[in-house]
């Protein structure tokens, strides 16, 4: 019985127009008319041997790129005259620490040790070793005359012969090797030594201009490099990596097809139009869209044309798999067909499903410039299609006419199910098995099942207009406690996760009574420290009473630098878990631009001279009213937790002394908060506060009797426990 054909509610002139839409936006993906055709690129694999299909002899542009670098790199450096100015600079220098060292030696009323102190507060003695000045202190006061001259002279003797910054480490020594130029003293040897070790710098610099002139002439003069390849001499063999050279030697030997192929175009628009043409009958047929049926129709022709040019761009980068590591599998393409199903029929979502399997295969994991070598086996190509194909139609079946999304959850276990089983099958198939790769099939399967369902229900949701911002739904997924970024922060550093906890408790009740996102305040609360995930031990939360601080033995300035790393660790952390720029922005914005305060004025104490900009976040500022709420109640949750008054009173003040604080900063210049939502904010925290810290009531001590059966039951507790270690 021939199934009847609904009431059209798509013409045969839009059928038409959408096979030949589809048509024309994949011939440039499977004909080679665009270069888009990367499958040659150094470090492939060759697959079998390949041999020349003709003679022939070619300069060789990478071979004789290669000559004239070397070419180059043996030309030497070519460096300018000693500069006279540098070595009157130093001898200048020079001459002002001896006179200097000379005064304080001839003080009387200095002792050796003071003298020593003197000396190593001169400017020019502050870079000699200790024991370079311990010897200045040594030599005798008589010598001290001869000791300046001899250093004076050895400064000239060395630099007017010219020193190069990589000859500093033994000039000095060179020239102190000789016996007329080193004293007989040891002491004043060693002081020698050392001054002259400060002293002497490069005089000499290398003309760059000059040396890359004579290294172009070197480059230009080289001779070009020819290869010369008979017919049928193996070029690379099966398995070997291919060079530049080798890819030349493709090219040249007729192996590699260059120009435009008319039989491949021939081709790629037949097959193409072969597309086109299966979707726009089955369209007209079978009449898979419900009303308002363009709009389904023009949202299928933009998936299946992106999820073509998407697997067209991928597929070349992880293909051939050389590492067995099965990222081909992972793409999901499975989101195709569950997108359709989403908006038509399950019949033309099993279509879709099919073709574009076979169709991103072709496309995307071939290599039609490489005649008769291609990259992709014919057993790996089926096994593409078979994978695409499967798992698009199980992800179909899962999500055709679901109500819920726990629908599209399931979707996404039967697509890693079904690809995870065609991926073994294959394996079977292609022994001898190498049980090492189980693990990347199995995680490629995983990849395509999540991925294509989470892509589903992105699109889905982006298309059903329901919110111009991340989904709702991927937000609640977001602030569920078994969220693996929750978990490892839980288990890793349960300070900060409880501080996260306190900080979401205290934002939530005030975003609601200003009409904020409480939802997003919740998940910028769970998220905005993760990044001490990094480094748990240096944030006082996380610090076990009685252990003592990393910081202690740091300066404030690396302290500072450690406290915030927090933030760039936690964007860093916040891309890897691919968390929405909505929830990461809270990372960087919940400090915004302020300073790292506790460390910087430990800084400032001593009274030094310190860079405020050293200790200041990044920012940005809060950028909205749910990045405000989050800033203040992180800062309000800390201070509270760290006072030990928590009367109401001293609360209330401590709350507006923050929110006056960060107006007074102008932390809250960006965002949209107002002051009388502040005051509501206020208003909320303190109430919150006041409901987390209240007072608890002094139980009375226990009387006699109870006293009595208390210690009765922990004797019982007690031989229980001993009659137990006795039968162990």
């Amino acid at each position: 019985m021939l199934r009847r054909r609904p009431v059209p509610t798509v013409s045969r002139t839009v059928a038409t127009l959408f096979g030949v839409c589809i048509a024309v936006s994949t011939v440039p993906l499977l004909a080679p008319l665009l270069p888009l055709d990367n499958a040659l690129r150094e470090g492939d694999l060759a697959p079998r041997t390949l041999e020349a299909q003709h003679s022939a002899t070619f300069p060789s542009d990478a071979l004789t790129e290669v000559a004239r670098d070397q070419a180059a790199e043996n030309v030497a450096g070519i460096y300018r005259p000693p500069d006279p100015s540098i070595r009157q600079q130093q001898s200048d220098r020079l001459k002002l620490l001896v006179d200097q060292v000379r005064a304080i030696r001839m003080r009387t009323d200095l002792s050796s040790q003071q003298q020593l102190v003197e000396i190593g507060n001169l400017q020019g003695a502050a870079a000699v070793s200790g024991a370079g000045r311990a010897n200045l202190v040594a030599i005798d006061r008589s010598s001290l005359d001869a000791f300046g001259q001899r250093v004076q002279r050895a400064l000239n003797d060395i630099m007017e012969a010219g020193v190069r910054q990589t000859d500093l480490p033994q000039r000095v020594d060179e020239y102190l090797g000789v016996p007329a130029n080193a004293p007989t003293s040891a002491v004043e040897l060693t002081a020698l030594r050392e001054v002259l070790r400060v002293f002497v710098v490069a005089n000499v610099q290398i003309d760059e201009r000059a040396t890359e002139s004579a290294r172009d002439a070197a480059r230009a003069n080289a001779s070009l490099v020819y290869q010369t390849y008979t017919k049928g001499q193996v070029i690379v063999a099966e398995g070997q990596a291919l060079k530049a050279a080798d890819i030349e030697a493709l090219r040249a030997t007729g192996i590699v097809g260059s120009g435009l192929d008319l039989p491949e175009v021939a081709a790629g628009v037949i097959l193409a139009a072969g597309l086109g043409l299966v979707l726009a009958v089955f369209v007209y047929q079978f009449q898979p869209f419900p009303p308002p049926a363009m709009r389904r129709l023009v949202l299928v022709g933009v998936v299946v044309v992106v999820a073509m040019i998407a697997s067209r761009l991928y597929l070349p980068h992880v293909t051939p798999d050389n590492d067995h590591r099965y990222f081909a599998f992972a793409v999901p393409l499975a989101a195709v067909a569950m997108v359709v199903a989403s908006f038509a029929d399950l019949s033309f979502a099993v279509v879709v499903a099919v073709a574009v399997g076979l169709f991103a295969t072709i496309a995307g994991a071939t290599a039609p410039d490489l005649a008769g070598a291609a990259f992709v086996g014919p057993l790996e190509a089926l096994e593409l299609a078979a994978v695409y194909a499967a798992g698009g139609v199980a992800g179909a079946i899962v999500v055709d006419r679901a109500e819920r999304f726990t629908r599209y959850a399931a979707s996404a276990v039967a697509v890693a199910g079904v690809s995870w089983l065609l991926l073994i099958a294959f394996w079977l198939l292609g022994a001898p098995w190498d049980t090492s790769v189980l693990g990347w099939l199995s995680l490629a399967a995983v990849m395509n099942g999540v991925f294509s369902a989470a892509l589903t229900v992105g699109v889905f949701m982006l298309l059903s207009l329901t919110l111009s911002f991340p989904s709702r739904l991927r937000i609640m997924e977001l602030v569920q406690v078994d969220h693996p970024l929750l978990v490892r922060l839980r288990e890793e550093a349960p300070g900060t996760y409880h501080h996260s906890l306190a900080v979401s408790a205290l934002a939530e009740p005030a975003a609601v009574r200003i009409g904020a996102d409480s939802v997003v305040v919740r998940a910028g609360a769970y998220y905005h420290d993760v990044g001490k995930l990094a480094q748990p031990g240096y944030y006082i939360e996380n610090t076990v009473d009685g252990t003592r601080s990393p910081h202690d033995g740091l300066e404030p300035l690396e302290s500072a630098r450690r406290i915030r790393e927090h933030v760039t660790n936690g964007l860093d952390m916040a891309r890897r878990y691919r968390l929405p720029q909505l929830v990461r922005d809270f990372i960087p914005q919940h400090h915004g631009t302020r300073l790292v305060t506790y460390f910087y004025r430990r800084a400032i104490q001593p009274g030094g001279a310190v860079d405020a900009n050293d200790f200041r976040y990044q920012g940005p500022r809060p950028q909205s009213k749910e990045a405000a709420i989050v800033m203040l109640a992180d800062s309000c949750e800390a201070m509270v937790r760290a006072r030990v008054d928590r009367d109401p009173a001293h609360i209330d003040a401590l709350v507006d002394a923050i929110v006056a604080e960060r107006l007074a900063e102008g932390q809250l210049d960006e965002c949209d908060i107002t002051m009388r939502e502040l005051q509501q904010v206020a208003a909320s925290f303190k109430a919150t506060l006041r409901a987390i810290y209240h007072p608890r009531i002094e139980y009375p001590a226990a009387g006699a009797d109870e006293a009595a059966i208390i210690a009765r039951l922990a004797e019982d507790a007690g031989a229980g426990r001993a009659s137990t270690a006795e039968s162990v």
